[in-house]
């Protein structure tokens, strides 16, 4: 009984660690839309998708498929109310016309031959004043971005740059002394950012992990400038079925001049027949590879080209 309660237990455990947990941060203004996706391509039967929200998981979305037919479910509750699209299809997750409330951990549960989890941190930026100078950039993966200040600079100013809600420090400018320092601690940041002299901030080969809320603070003038950075994921290029058909055809084509040339090479080969060597004075036979001469055989021997017929035997 112990054997068959510790052998429960082990399934248990190894079935529940089986599938991957994937995590991912998305950032929108108060009032966007924002789409978590699956990287599902087809919900096939037997499969069942699940959305749940906060840390108490309150369930806000399900889909199951079975015998060929989608059933979903999607909550009422007025937080989400006429907000929450679901991809019957793929079953992703669009939330429209978002508020702050709507910011938290979002946990997708696909079950399906093992169980996989994707986890989603959503922030909602509330809506600010234009004094506020929030700014809305967005670059794809890979680019250079650089956030401009608008202010104008005075001498006595201290210019500091923070990232994301902890205020983490980026950067530092003290333009009376032109003295600068950057945050290379911070493993995202590292190597990544430029300061120039009018306090503009550079991130170079932007990566997903730099979406957020950047800051610039100008203490001496006692201004402040807000950025919402987001960085999206480099699209990955699917050939279609013309590109793949193309490149079989080529590759195919390639293959059978390959193997004329070699064909062509051997041809040539038993054409020169073999090299002969001999010292000065000595006799050289070459052979003609012929077992007998038939009746109306003609035999012809050339010395280094057509011109240069030195033998015809009819």
């Amino acid at each position: 009984m112990q054997k068959t309660l510790l052998l429960s237990l082990l399934l248990l455990f190894m079935g529940g660690v089986s599938g991957g947990n994937e995590t991912g941060s998305v950032s929108v203004m108060e009032g966007d839309s924002v789409t978590l996706h699956t990287d599902v391509s087809e919900i096939n039967n037997d499969d069942t998708l699940l959305w749940v929200f906060g840390p108490k998981e309150y369930v806000i979305s399900q889909i199951t498929r079975k015998n060929d037919l989608t059933s979903f479910f999607v909550t009422d509750d007025e937080r989400f109310r006429g907000r929450l699209q679901v991809d019957q299809k793929i079953g992703s997750l669009t939330i429209r016309n978002t508020r702050i409330t709507h910011s938290g951990q979002y946990k997708l549960t696909i079950s399906r031959e093992k169980t996989t989890t994707k986890i989603f941190s959503v922030t909602i930026f509330g809506v600010v004043n234009e004094t506020d100078g929030m700014k809305s950039v967005s670059v794809m993966e890979g680019d250079s971005v650089t956030l401009h200040t608008d202010a104008e600079i005075h001498t006595d100013d201290l210019i500091v740059w923070r990232f994301g809600d902890k205020g983490i420090l980026l950067a530092k400018l003290d333009v009376g002394t032109n003295e600068s320092s950057l945050n290379d601690a911070d493993e995202r940041f590292k190597d990544r950012l430029q300061l120039n002299q009018t306090g503009s901030l550079t991130i170079k080969k932007t990566r997903t992990e730099h979406t957020g809320l950047y800051e610039v603070q100008i203490r001496g003038s006692e201004s402040s400038q807000r950025f919402l950075l987001s960085v999206t994921a480099a699209p990955i290029q699917v050939l279609s079925p013309g590109a793949i058909a193309g490149i079989t055809v080529a590759v195919l084509l390639a293959v059978a001049v390959l193997i004329h040339c070699q064909c062509r090479i051997s041809k040539l080969k038993k054409q020169v027949g073999e090299d002969k060597s001999a010292k000065e004075g000595e006799s050289v036979t070459l052979p003609t590879g012929l077992t007998e001469i038939h009746k109306d055989d003609k035999i012809q021997w050339w010395y280094e080209d057509e011109n240069n017929l030195i033998i015809f035997w009819w």
